[in-house]
């Protein structure tokens, strides 16, 4: 029963260890894609700045709220990702204990009685 017990907290670690990656490689293009829209959004501050053209005020703001939907999405998955940081340490940690739990068990039922000493001979 012990060993079932192991296995799906290896399961588990498993899955979350999974779900961390998975996380990790979707939030890749999205950082990406946050990062070219900042660098778009202030290429129309600049060129608002040295034109006073309400149309560049007007992308910068589109820009900005775009790259805000984007870092929404992002942040999405850092909680996932995070979420999958914390379960494989959870279930890395309930394995060990269970582990540690069936060692015992085994030696406080399986081990080896003390030999008695006989009151005769000392």
């Amino acid at each position: 029963m012990r060993t079932r017990g192991v296995l799906m907290a290896w399961l588990w670690t498993a899955l979350s260890i999974s779900l961390a990656a998975l996380s990790t490689v979707r939030m890749q293009p999205l950082r990406r894609e946050s990062d070219a829209l900042l660098v778009r959004s202030r290429a129309h501050a600049d060129a608002f700045a040295s034109s006073f053209d309400g149309q560049f005020a007007d992308q910068q703001l589109d820009t900005f709220r775009e790259r805000r939907e984007v870092v929404s999405r992002v942040q999405s998955w850092q909680r996932l990702q995070l979420l999958g940081g914390l379960g494989a340490l959870a279930g890395l940690f309930a394995a060990w204990l269970l582990w540690m739990l069936g060692r015992l068990h085994a030696e406080l039922v399986g081990g080896e009685p003390e030999p008695r000493r006989s009151s005769a001979t000392g």
